[in-house]
C-alpha cells in the first residue's frame, strides 16, 4: 500500500509539472515532423524514441528526486516507514509509464506497422530499463541541483548522442566497438524492428541486460551504504 500511495503522489505531482506538458508536446511535434519524411523514418524513429525515453525517465529518477532532496521533502518522507528504495521505485515506475506511453503515441504518429514488432518492442524495453538504471544512479549520487547538473548533462549527452547515431550505416571503425557499449544495441534493435532488417538480437539484448544489471547492482549498493550512514 505504501508503494501505491507513493505512485499516486508522483502522478499528482506530474500533472502539475508544466515541463512534462512541454516535453510531451515537443516529442509528439518532433515525431510528426519526422513522420512527414516517409523515406527517412527508419533513421528518425529511433532518434525520437530514444530522446523521449531518456527525457521522460530521467525527469523522474534524476530531476524529481534531486528537487525533493533540495526541498527536504525526501527527508520528511524518510521519517515515516517508507524506505528509500520505495521512493526511488515509485519515481522510476512513473517514469517508465511515461516513457512507455510516449513510445506508443510516437509509434501511432508514424502511422506505419513495424517490420518486426517484437524486435522493436525489445529495443524499447531495453532502452527503458537502461535509462531507469542509469537515471537512478545519477539521482542517488547527486546531492542537489548543482551537482546533479554536473553529472546529468554530460552523461545524458554521451548516452543519447551515442545512441541516436545510425551506426549500421556509418562505416566507421568505432561502430564495431559500439556493439559492446550501451549505445548501438538499442538503436539497432529499434531500427531493425522498424525496417524488418536482420540484426543480432540475442547479442544486443545480452549487452544491454548486462549493463542494466550492473547499474542496478551499483544502485543497490550505494543505497545500502547510505542507509547505514544515515
Amino acid at each position: 500500500m505504501r508503494f501505491v500511495w507513493l505512485v499516486r503522489g508522483e502522478l499528482w505531482a506530474l500533472k502539475r509539472n508544466r515541463r512534462i506538458l512541454m516535453y510531451v508536446a515537443m516529442m509528439l511535434g518532433m515525431a510528426a515532423i519526422y513522420a512527414l519524411d516517409g523515406e527517412g523514418t527508419a533513421d528518425f524513429l529511433p532518434v525520437v524514441l530514444i530522446v523521449s525515453i531518456y527525457s521522460g525517465i530521467w525527469q523522474m529518477t534524476v530531476n524529481s528526486l534531486v528537487e525533493e532532496k533540495e526541498r527536504r521533502t525526501l527527508e520528511a518522507l524518510l521519517v515515516t516507514p517508507v524506505r528509500p528504495l520505495e521512493i526511488i521505485g515509485a519515481k522510476a515506475f512513473v517514469g517508465v509509464a511515461l516513457a512507455a506511453s510516449m513510445s506508443v503515441l510516437i509509434l501511432l504518429v508514424f502511422r506505419r506497422p513495424p517490420g518486426a514488432p517484437l524486435v522493436l518492442l525489445l529495443g524499447i524495453a531495453l532502452a527503458i530499463g537502461f535509462a531507469t538504471a542509469s537515471g537512478a544512479l545519477v539521482g542517488i549520487v547527486a546531492r542537489d541541483l548543482k551537482t546533479s547538473s554536473l553529472y546529468r548533462t554530460p552523461v545524458l549527452a554521451v548516452l543519447v548522442g551515442g545512441t541516436v547515431i545510425p551506426w549500421q550505416d556509418s562505416g566507421l571503425a568505432v561502430a564495431e566497438v559500439m556493439r559492446w557499449l550501451p549505445t548501438r544495441p538499442v538503436q539497432e534493435l529499434m531500427w531493425g524492428g522498424w525496417t524488418g532488417a536482420p540484426v543480432p538480437v540475442a547479442q544486443h539484448a545480452a549487452v544491454m541486460l548486462a549493463y542494466t544489471a550492473l547499474l542496478l547492482a551499483v544502485d543497490a549498493r550505494i543505497l545500502r551504504r547510505q542507509a547505514t550512514t544515515r
